[in-house]
């Protein structure tokens, strides 16, 4: 079944039902709202330093445990956020 979401916030359908009269009488017990889904936005510049710092940590700290972990992550955080 094919609904045209991009006019409206969502739609009540019946599931299963791939035609017939696009009204419902009566309540909507058996339908269900479904919405289109959300559009993309670009990343913000705290997300993207965010984004870099979990991969410079997974890049250079691989295999370190505890407290040489926990170094090497604070050495890569203050190379990126200062």
């Amino acid at each position: 079944m094919q609904i045209g979401l991009k006019t409206k916030k969502g739609a009540w359908v019946r599931l299963g039902n791939v035609s017939g009269d696009p009204m419902f009488p009566g309540g909507y017990k058996g339908y269900v709202y479904i919405r289109d889904a959300p559009d993309a936005y670009p990343k913000t510049s705290q997300q993207k330093k965010i984004a870099e710092a979990g991969r410079r940590i997974r890049e250079k700290c691989k295999g370190k445990t505890g407290k040489d972990f926990t170094t090497c992550r604070t050495e890569v955080l203050r190379e990126i956020f200062g």
